[in-house]
């Protein structure tokens, strides 16, 4: 069997000392060591094709090469998928990887943590105030919009108030939510709730009227009906997501009811088939590719990396949500 090339066969080959070789394969800078030196060494990694040993530097800083993020215990949809990508991006810039993993709703974070010994950790969902104080006394560098931010309605990003907004602005009053029933989705249903009917009660509007609508067109032509046919008729929806949207217009068809003239709806993501609906869908863009910059530039602001730039320019607030006009609201 072959044996392993270690980096004393690499400085041996170099004919430099493996402090150097390990200088300048972990990329750390400050030390005096020369072009022709650091290209030597390089050289002679890439012919002996050495592969420096992840279990042994992770036990020498502590840490590992990953940067950890916990999702929520939802569907991957497209937004996610996009903030993942771009987070992932980030962080190998900076020669670490991500690695993106589903938090299932009973938690378990500091256990995951403690047995990856990530060098930073993401929160794309909200954690208990008990494994919170767990990872801070850990010093990891955790990177969430909901620690991270006094607002508490920050985590919806603004979606919900500029949906409510933009339906004001078209002269409506009695507004209908429609939101997954699904567990996995509740902390989001929640900021979103909140968000909206703190819009509602800013703009002297009622509170809005609430359904929990699965993916299923038989649901959502009953709670087209309830919301139309009541004492005190909603007007325009506001749904979760794209998807949702698209659940409530096929409602409306079902009743052979029409967006806006009958109900006014409006999604959230902007997804690419947002324009292709019946009809095309007025929608709230996210930015999802920036808020994945943001997150991993958070996380990564403060390690020890070589050429660290992610946390010289850090973004003011939070990318803006934008609103795509199109014919359904």
């Amino acid at each position: 069997m072959n044996r392993r090339v270690t980096s004393n066969d690499v400085a041996q080959a170099a004919g430099v000392s493996r402090a150097t070789v390990s200088y300048v394969l972990n990329g750390r800078t400050g030390q005096s060591i020369s072009a022709v030196t650091r290209d030597r060494v390089l050289d002679a990694a890439r012919d002996l094709g050495y592969a420096p040993s992840t279990a042994a530097r992770t036990l020498r800083r502590g840490r590992s090469d990953l940067v950890l993020m916990l999702l929520p215990p939802e569907p991957l949809g497209r937004a996610l998928a996009i903030i993942i990508d771009a987070a992932s991006e980030e962080v190998e810039r900076q020669g670490l990887r991500l690695v993106a993993h589903r938090l299932p709703a009973q938690g378990g974070a500091p256990s995951l943590v403690q047995s990856l010994a990530p060098a930073a950790l993401i929160l794309i969902t909200p954690l208990p105030e008990q494994e919170l104080a767990a990872l801070a006394a850990t010093g990891l560098r955790v990177a969430s919009l909901h620690q991270a931010q006094e607002n508490p309605l920050a985590p919806d990003l603004g979606i919900g108030a500029r949906q409510v907004q933009h339906l004001a602005e078209a002269g409506h009053q009695r507004i209908g939510v429609a939101v997954p029933p699904e567990s996995g989705y509740a902390w989001r249903v929640d900021v979103r709730l909140a968000a909206i009917e703190d819009a509602c009660a800013r703009l002297h509007l009622p509170p809005p009227v609430v359904a929990r609508l699965g993916l299923d067109a038989g649901e959502a032509a009953a709670v087209v009906g309830r919301w139309l046919e009541g004492p005190q008729p909603v007007t325009a929806a506001c749904a979760f997501d794209d998807e949702h949207a698209f659940a409530l217009l096929a409602g409306l068809a079902a009743h052979g009811r029409t967006a806006p003239e009958d109900l006014a709806v409006i999604g959230a993501e902007d997804i690419p088939l947002a324009s292709l609906a019946v009809p095309p869908l007025t929608s709230v863009s996210v930015d999802a590719q920036s808020l994945g910059k943001r997150f991993a530039r958070m996380a990564v602001a403060s390690l020890d990396l070589p050429e660290n730039g992610a946390g010289d320019a850090q973004p003011a607030g939070l990318p803006p949500v934008r609103l795509v006009r199109r014919a359904s609201a």
